[in-house]
């Protein structure tokens, strides 16, 4: 890679940190996924991974050296960044059944619930019946092909925003020595942060993939001519 790419992943690392660090106040709304994915998408998959790490790296200066936080990003990110740089490769087909899948299971959770608190059930609920609307809506727009690419971005950050809560639900009870009841609450807990997360990465990434990609391409354009 050249001296250019690695300062494009270095720029792209801190705006990303600064990026979560803004917004870190609020629980369950980030737009790094969206960021992350449109960069992604434009600059490949090296850059991508690379800046992944970086990412993952730097965000300990803020954070904490967490290994089980560090071991999940790095895990995660460069999967994240590895979808998205090919995600023109990925058959339409693959993302219609990931968004009926998503559908039918958010439709379930409405329906039956989850084992949790019921001071929070309701509120589990209601956020399923939102994420059901959201992933038939760009299931239709995906058949009619409407927004083409948003809706496959989209639908692709949601299946990954899951994605992120599962790969915790594995590491961070491992590698703290959980006992098994309390991993099992440990996991149902992760609904309430991970049901806004996606709501939020799904909605996030339909609105601003599309501008940031265009962004990124002008700048990209922009640096290649000096």
């Amino acid at each position: 890679m050249s001296a250019r790419g690695l300062a494009r992943c270095a720029v792209m690392s801190a705006l990303l940190v600064a990026v979560q660090y803004a917004l870190g106040f609020v629980p369950g709304i980030e737009l790094v996924t969206a960021v992350f994915s449109a960069y992604c998408f434009v600059c490949g998959t090296a850059s991508g991974i690379l800046t992944a790490v970086c990412f993952s790296l730097l965000r300990c200066l803020i954070y904490g050296f967490y290994p089980a936080v560090i071991l999940l990003y790095l895990i995660y990110y460069p999967l994240l960044a590895l979808v998205f740089s090919n995600l023109a490769k990925i058959p339409p087909k693959a993302f219609k059944i990931a968004l009926l899948i998503s559908a039918v299971l958010s439709l379930m959770g409405f329906v039956f619930g989850i084992k949790i608190s019921a001071v929070y059930r309701l509120r589990i609920r209601i956020l399923f019946l939102i994420l059901f609307i959201i992933f038939s809506a760009l299931f239709v727009l995906t058949v009619i092909k409407r927004a083409e690419l948003s809706s496959n971005a989209a639908s692709a950050a949601a299946v990954m925003t899951v994605l992120f809560t599962l790969l915790d639900d594995i590491i961070s009870p491992l590698m703290l020595g959980f006992s098994a009841k309390s991993a099992e609450a440990y996991f149902y807990g992760g609904f309430l942060v991970m049901l806004p997360q996606t709501l939020c990465a799904s909605i996030s990434v339909f609105i601003l993939f599309e501008p940031l990609k265009r962004a990124f391409e002008a700048a990209l354009r922009s640096s290649q001519k000096r």
